[in-house]
C-alpha cells in the first residue's frame, strides 16, 4: 500500500503558499482559566504558560476536594484552525498518574475554553475509561 502523503484537501496549504506554514502562536490560550461550575467534581482551573518555542505549558487543577489538587505542569501540543494559520485555537496535554493517564483535548469555543478530559485506567481494577467535559473562561 503507498504511503498517503496527504490524507484530506484540509492537510495542503492554499494554492501558491509553501508547505511549510508559520510557527504556532498561544498567546490566545494562555492564562488562568477557572471551571464555570464551581461545584464541578472534574477540573478547576487550568493554568497556561506559552513556552516560548511555539509550545504551551499546561498545569492543571483537579477539582471536589476543599483544595484544588495541582496535577502538575505538563507541556501542552498547540493546534491552528489551518495549516497556514498561525494562531492557536486548541490543545492536547496528556497528565500520567501511574495508575491512570487523562488525556486533555481543549479547544476555544467563543471566548471560552471547552475541556474534555479522558481518563483511562492502567491498575488492571477493571474500572471503565470515562470522559468528562467542562467549560472555562479567563476571569
Amino acid at each position: 500500500m503507498e504511503t498517503l502523503r496527504f490524507a484530506r484537501a484540509r492537510d495542503l496549504p492554499p494554492e501558491g503558499e509553501p508547505l511549510e506554514g508559520p510557527a504556532l502562536d498561544p498567546s490566545s490560550l494562555v492564562g488562568t482559566w477557572v471551571n464555570f461550575d464551581a461545584a464541578s467534581r472534574g477540573i478547576a482551573r487550568l493554568v497556561i504558560k506559552d513556552d516560548g518555542a511555539g509550545g504551551m505549558t499546561v498545569r492543571t487543577f483537579g477539582a471536589g476536594f476543599d483544595e484544588p489538587r495541582d496535577w502538575g505542569e505538563v507541556p501542552g501540543h498547540p493546534f491552528s484552525d489551518g495549516v497556514a494559520l498561525s494562531p492557536a485555537v486548541a490543545f492536547t496535554a496528556l497528565h500520567h498518574f501511574g495508575s491512570r493517564t487523562v488525556t486533555l483535548a481543549c479547544y476555544l469555543n467563543k471566548c471560552l475554553l471547552v475541556v474534555d478530559a479522558y481518563t483511562r485506567f492502567q491498575d488492571g481494577s477493571g474500572r471503565s475509561g470515562y470522559f468528562a467535559r467542562d467549560h472555562f473562561y479567563i476571569p
